[in-house]
């Protein structure tokens, strides 16, 4: 359709590991890659210029860069999490914690003050400038998935459980979770905790007045989902499956309703994600495309299509939603932009 938005291809950056995790700095012009091998590399987004600067080694799983600020937090196979400040990414980071388990859920609240992760059966909580808090303990199983909601609350899940837990009294309260989660996302409104299961379904937990539900019907355990910024969307893919399936949860919300299925793959989808406080959504799969989605239009058709050169692996959009950036399992970083609409 005239005045759809398009992806625009950009500069193309060779990494010289398995890119296992990403993240943006807060003006959306660098990009972190973790390595499967811990290798650290910073990328200019504009040019593609790369360059190693540190190494979280055996692998790098997860990073999180301060918003608003120039922290970064990596989490790794060795059970550690470190601090680099990217104003002198050269400089030796600061251990924050290492333990025999691998670190989990690692997030900045929104205004960058706080830092939390899982770490076993505790969450963790430090300020930005290393120091640490009381760590909450006293969940039952082990925690793999762990969200900010608000400035107060974390929101963890594990076996069968998902936790609220609160910062200010230390309080924890255990919900019903009802299978192995996959995925946490925390609607953008603070409403709803989604978690995507490894028996096929869907959870929603709506958290002010704990109401849950489940949705089911899926090829395979639930690997994917993503909110839309307005709250009202929710994507997800399920494991080997060609299908973008959307939730609506405007009005009474998906009870009841059909899906939205967006179809533009041949192969496994491999990530998913809206764009931040925007409409666009993006998928891209195991079959070399990448598909850029207007879900609020109800269309089915992709309004663009780009085809790489091999398969798509982890992906994400830049803060301010401008840009993309893509990593293929062979070693390269793929940077798109979106055309004006």
């Amino acid at each position: 359709m005239a005045n759809d938005p398009t992806l625009l291809a950009g500069a193309i950056a060779p990494i010289d590991d398995f890119p296992a995790a990403l993240a943006w700095s807060a003006d959306g012009k660098r990009l972190v890659v973790g390595g499967g091998e811990g290798r650290l590399y910073l990328v200019d987004a504009a040019s593609g210029a790369v360059r190693q600067f540190g190494e979280h080694a055996p692998g790098v799983l997860e990073l999180a860069w301060q918003p608003k600020g120039d922290l970064l937090a990596v989490g790794g196979q060795d059970g550690a999490v470190r601090l680099w400040d990217m104003n002198d990414p050269d400089a030796a980071p600061r251990m924050l914690h290492r333990a025999t388990r691998w670190p989990a859920g690692l997030g900045w609240r929104a205004d960058g003050q706080r830092l939390a992760f899982a770490s076993g059966r505790d969450a963790l909580v430090f300020d930005a400038t290393g120091a640490a808090h009381a760590p909450l303990k006293g969940h039952e199983v082990t925690l793999s998935h762990l969200a900010w909601r608000g400035r107060e609350e974390l929101i963890a899940a594990g076996n069968g459980a998902l936790y609220v837990d609160r910062l200010d009294s230390g309080a924890i309260e255990q919900l019903v979770l009802e299978g192995t989660p996959l995925t946490l996302a925390i609607s953008p409104d603070g409403r709803i905790a989604a978690s995507g299961l490894a028996d096929g379904t869907m959870n929603f937990r709506y958290l002010n007045n704990r109401k849950r539900s489940r949705m089911s019907g899926y090829e395979g355990k639930v690997e994917h989902t993503s909110w839309s910024g307005n709250s009202r969307y929710l994507a997800t893919a399920s494991s080997g499956a060609s299908s973008v399936v959307v939730w609506d949860f405007s009005g009474k919300g998906p009870e009841g309703s059909e899906p939205l299925q967006l179809n533009a793959h041949e192969d496994r989808i491999e990530w998913l994600g809206f764009q931040p406080a925007g409409a666009l959504l993006v998928s891209a799969g195991r079959d070399w495309r990448v598909a850029l989605w207007r879900p609020a239009r109800a269309n089915r058709t992709a309004p663009d299509i780009q085809l790489l050169d091999g398969p798509a692996g982890t992906t994400c959009w830049s803060p301010d939603g401008r840009r993309l950036a893509l990593t293929q399992p062979a070693g390269k970083v793929r940077f798109f932009s979106i055309s004006p609409s």
